[in-house]
């Protein structure tokens, strides 16, 4: 097993289902394959942001930032590099002209689908062993959890220390 991934003390059967799902977050949150990853990654994270905000109108600079869950200036910066490099383009808002609105370019969607294969292969790599039905389940259950950590974290309060 990767040094990364090693379980807590008393092996995997003694770790809850959170430290799991936590400790493989924190393995691919620092996963790096080449020299441009970690900046590949923060164009990704932004992008992909910016794809599920469009779906509810006009997105601003601060709805990025609440959606990544970090300041608007750490947020403008992410957002101007990607647009620097084509991904997205930010015009004044029409509603305010005070604010400006992001929307995906064309090479932001081409960039967007080439992470998104990348994704699904490696999914594919790392369940190479399981059942169609695992993989399904997976997914299903995957997507149960995005929801209620979305209700989570919009709102609700906290139960402990994170």
């Amino acid at each position: 097993m990767h040094p990364g991934l090693a379980a807590t003390e008393g092996g995997p059967e003694a770790e809850g289902a959170g430290q799991a799902l936590f400790r493989f977050v924190r393995h691919w949150s620092r996963r790096r394959h080449g020299p441009d990853d970690g900046e590949r990654g923060r164009e990704v994270l932004v992008t992909e942001a910016v794809c599920a905000l469009q779906e509810r109108g006009e997105v601003t600079v601060n709805d990025v930032a609440a959606e990544l869950g970090i300041d608007q200036s750490g947020a403008s910066r992410m957002l101007a590099h990607a647009a620097g490099r084509g991904l997205l383009a930010m015009t004044p808002s029409e509603a305010d002209a005070r604010r400006r609105t992001v929307t995906l370019t064309v090479a932001g969607h081409d960039f967007l689908a080439a992470a998104h294969r990348w994704q699904d292969e490696t999914f594919a790599t790392l369940t190479a062993g399981w059942t169609p039905a695992e993989r399904t389940g997976f997914q299903q259950a995957m997507t149960r959890l995005i929801t209620a950590s979305a209700a989570l974290t919009h709102g609700s309060p906290g139960t402990g220390p994170r």
